[in-house]
């Protein structure tokens, strides 16, 4: 049996010596977090919340996901506001979610940079205290950006980036329906492949800056 997973609707206080992880993609899915966590303590709750955060939109990263697919990727930005789920997290899960993020980094970010509102978007002051900072999972690859404008590709539809890509690459494996193109993509040697080739056609930038000491920027 899988984990429980409770998205907070009422506030509540964070589990004692948790982390807020904000979720990207798929880690924002319930029943993904059961699947990654819950070999840990079946028994155990995983805490979610709503949260809407400031100065970071969604993109995708920069390769090909060993199932074929281009996966999310959070983009570091000056303004705009997004919502998902982040949940606390304790120690033991965190360093659980960390390995089955090998293309990730788990970054700390502070709250003064990225305002984040617990809970409903729509009723602000619903939630615990605001925490001083955040987890986050930047993607090793960068992000798909333009090659001549740096802008970097907003998430969309895996049919709009495969799209997107095989304009830009025009390689055989990228022909054919998304179903299709995700099944080759997810063989052989083509996933690697593939994200050589993004890295080689400059179509990668960085979606998170670190400053001079290799900290977040």
């Amino acid at each position: 049996m899988s984990a429980s997973v409770v998205v907070d609707h009422v506030p509540s206080l964070p589990p004692p010596g948790t982390r807020l992880v904000v979720a990207v993609g798929s880690n924002a899915a319930p029943s993904v977090l059961r699947r990654k966590l819950g070999h840990l303590d079946p028994a155990a709750l995983l805490h979610l919340r709503r949260v809407r955060v400031a100065n970071i939109t969604v993109g995708h990263s920069a390769h090909v996901a060993v199932r074929g697919y281009i996966p999310a990727a959070p983009v570091r930005t000056a303004h705009g506001t997004w919502e998902t789920v982040a949940a606390w997290l304790s120690p033991l899960q965190t360093e659980a979610l960390d390995l089955t993020e090998p293309n990730y980094d788990r970054r700390t970010v502070n709250t003064h940079d990225h305002p984040l509102i617990l809970g409903d978007p729509r009723l602000p002051h619903d939630g615990p205290a605001t925490p001083d900072e955040f987890d986050i999972y930047v993607s090793r690859h960068g992000v798909l950006a333009d090659p001549a404008t740096g802008t970097p590709l907003p998430f969309g539809s895996q049919a709009r980036v495969v799209g997107w890509l095989d304009q830009h690459l025009h390689d055989p494996a990228l022909q054919g329906s998304t179903p299709q193109v995700c099944a080759r993509l997810a063989t052989a040697d083509h996933a690697a492949r593939i994200t050589g080739l993004i890295k080689d056609a400059g179509l990668a930038r960085s979606g998170w800056p670190v400053d001079a000491r290799g900290g977040v920027a």
